[in-house]
């Protein structure tokens, strides 16, 4: 427990400097449980399902049907039977046998779900989950016949391909004004500098406060961004996941030991900046924990300060006046106070996603980023759990980076992702640019 401790005073908070801060460390007080709705068992939601769905011919083993389903990642399972739901929905209207499907069923499926208008993508993604029960199911899938690819070939070609991106949290400082973020100005010259008309990365470090919430949220941030991890992979990070180099760099490294294209486990590493480690330690220190989950729930309890109140005599009561212990011995003024009580589990990726927004309105609010109105509430919209690892993608691509080594750093298992993510920004390092940079000036 620390109490008052000035270095952890919110930098620019709107309400008035605590006298008394206490931090409370994980363990030394429950946190208020929030009301959350009943978990879904996926794996019963698609049992259900199949039963109403599959021809009592083509019933399934129970056994094999959950060790399968035990072989691939939760949020599989989850897309799984979100997917078959919108399959059976359709079934009912339409009526007839479900399962096995034919082909002539599936297109007509497709031309339902582009009806509703979904992207290409997202109904590829429905076939793909259709094919993966059929497979269950031990028969062919009508999804690799010719009509049903022919089927989705005009679905892309009347609807494009091209996918809604999150918006990228990219760096956003020039070297110099990185290198002077890092000198002796204060937090107001780190704003101005990180002043630009997109949320950065630099904006919204210097919108944390540094507090213990702050502190952890630009931990979270920094982390994200050096290492690029989904987010999934970023709430499960924890403290003897890292290690420090063993030079003098200040920087080290990050075990990742699972991850979505690594559903065995066979871990991989990721470099972090010596800026992050430092923020890490910032966090860790201020929150007295040095194991488990590094990013945890912080409960903020508030007490307003009380002014001092003067004893009144007696004498100069009315005759019917309310005496109370307070109006005749008067109060001492009481000071206003913050308690911090860290959590002992892991944040959610629902609260990820609440920080990046929270800070991107905080950096607007304090004049860290030229965006207002629309623009700014649209540019809030864009940012997802994912903005960190897409502006991690374009600032390597920016630098002068090839697919393959982005591929490789962010861990996809090709580069067709890693293009995708950085197609604005490619053209800048490939063959042509490489060649020509220097002679066609």
């Amino acid at each position: 427990m620390t109490a008052n401790s000035s270095s952890l005073m919110p930098a620019r908070s709107a309400i008035a400097a605590p006298s008394v801060i206490i931090v409370l460390a994980p363990g030394e007080t429950p946190l208020p449980q929030r009301s959350e709705g009943r978990a879904i068992d996926r794996v019963a939601q698609l049992t259900s399902l199949l039963e109403a769905l599959v021809d009592p011919a083509h019933a399934i083993d129970a056994l094999g049907y959950r060790k399968a389903l035990e072989a691939r990642s939760q949020n599989t399972v989850k897309a799984l039977a979100n997917d078959l739901a919108c399959y059976a929905a359709f079934c009912t209207v339409r009526g007839g046998p479900a399962l096995p499907a034919s082909a002539a069923r599936v297109v007509a499926y497709c031309d339902h779900v582009e009806t509703l208008g979904l992207k290409p993508a997202t109904a590829a993604r429905r076939l793909s989950s259709l094919a993966v029960i059929h497979g269950l199911l031990g028969v062919t899938s009508p999804t690799r016949e010719a009509v049903v690819r022919d089927t989705m070939a005009g679905y892309r070609r009347r609807q494009g391909t091209r996918q809604r991106q999150a918006g990228a949290l990219r760096f956003g400082a020039g070297i110099e004004a990185a290198l002077a973020l890092h000198g002796e100005e204060g937090p107001a010259d780190e704003g101005r500098r990180a002043t630009r008309a997109a949320f950065t990365l630099t904006a919204l470090l210097a919108a944390c406060d540094t507090d213990p919430p702050g502190l952890r949220d630009a931990a979270l941030l920094s982390l994200g961004y050096d290492t690029g991890l989904r987010v999934a992979e970023l709430v499960r990070v924890a403290c003897e996941h890292i290690a420090a180099s063993d030079d003098s760099s200040g920087a080290g490294t990050l075990f990742i030991p699972t991850s979505k294209t690594d559903q065995m486990g066979e871990g991989a590493y990721a470099w972090i900046s010596s800026e992050s480690m430092r923020r890490i330690g910032a966090w860790l220190k201020a929150a007295g924990f040095q194991s488990g989950a590094v990013f945890r729930r912080v409960a903020v309890r508030r007490i307003k300060a009380q002014a001092a109140v003067k004893p009144v005599a007696i004498g100069t009561l009315s005759p019917n006046a309310q005496l109370t212990e307070e109006r005749l011995y008067g109060r001492k003024a009481l000071p206003g106070k913050i308690t911090y009580a860290i959590g002992e589990g892991a944040i959610t990726p629902a609260a990820v996603r609440l920080i990046l927004k929270r800070t991107a309105l905080r950096s607007a609010d304090l004049g860290l980023v030229e965006l207002y109105g629309q623009a700014l509430d649209a540019a809030i919209a864009q940012l997802s759990t994912h903005s960190l690892r897409v502006g991690l993608t374009q600032d390597l691509f920016a630098n002068g980076a090839d697919a393959g080594p982005v591929a490789q750093a962010l861990r996809w298992t090709s580069t067709s992702t890693a293009l995708r993510y950085g197609r604005a920004l490619a053209p800048a390092s490939n063959a042509t640019a490489q060649m020509l940079r220097d002679v066609r000036r």
